[in-house]
């Protein structure tokens, strides 16, 4: 039996200055594409989150990724003034918020509309917690699809299966017809493994306190 972790693009969450240098260009369909692939799930998630449907969370990431179109040319890479990170958050946030209104949904978030010039923020808003929440969540998705490319198959399975899975390890090594040593072995291999992709993905250059 054989566990499947979706794949998903090397450096998923983590922007680089170089793919915002890209963005620019309206017309680099790969560039967005690889944007809209990178950060696809993320936003959904973050949508479901505040209550929304999947049709709306859909029209909350198509709305977003507009904005983002419209506010790149502005947009000066400066982690140190304002992370890309909290420029999305709350181009999100205000999308989010526009679909509850939408929904005759009250919004406790002011001045929600209109377009977000870079460098505006929502820092400590409700949605800051949501949204570090599943920036966290998905940057040990990310860890775990970074490990599934870097070890051996069934490394990566027994790991899958201990800790994501949740079997135990007498059950692990019974269906992988191991020792039981063997698979709390791989494990502490695994998560010292997982532990160095996690502090990679953190040593992005972001502000203090402001990180993904």
């Amino acid at each position: 039996m054989v566990s499947i972790v979706s794949p998903m693009p090397e450096d998923s969450l983590p922007t680089r200055p170089s793919l915002l240098r890209r963005l620019r260009d309206l017309a680099d369909d790969g560039s967005w594409k690889e944007f809209y692939e990178r950060y696809r799930r993320f936003i959904l998630q973050a949508a479901r989150r505040k209550g929304l449907s999947p049709q709306d969370a859909e029209d909350v990431l198509q709305d977003t990724v507009v904005s983002v179109a419209r506010g790149l040319p502005n947009f000066v890479y400066n982690p140190a003034l304002c992370s890309f990170k909290g420029w999305l958050m709350t181009i999100t946030c205000r999308r989010v918020a526009d679909q509850l209104r939408r929904r005759g949904r009250q919004v406790p978030l002011a001045d929600t509309a209109g377009e977000i010039p870079p460098g505006s923020s929502v820092a400590d808003s409700p949605f800051e917690p949501l949204w570090e929440a599943e920036w966290e969540s998905n940057l040990v998705e990310v860890a775990m699809d970074r490990l599934r490319l870097t070890v051996s198959p069934r490394s990566f399975q027994i790991f899958d299966w201990t800790v994501r899975l949740g079997y135990s390890t007498k059950e692990t090594a019974a269906a992988f017809g191991v020792a039981a040593g063997v698979v709390r072995i791989t494990k502490l291999r695994m998560w010292i493994q997982m532990k160095k992709h996690l502090h990679q993905l953190r040593r992005e250059p972001w502000p203090k306190g402001r990180r993904p």
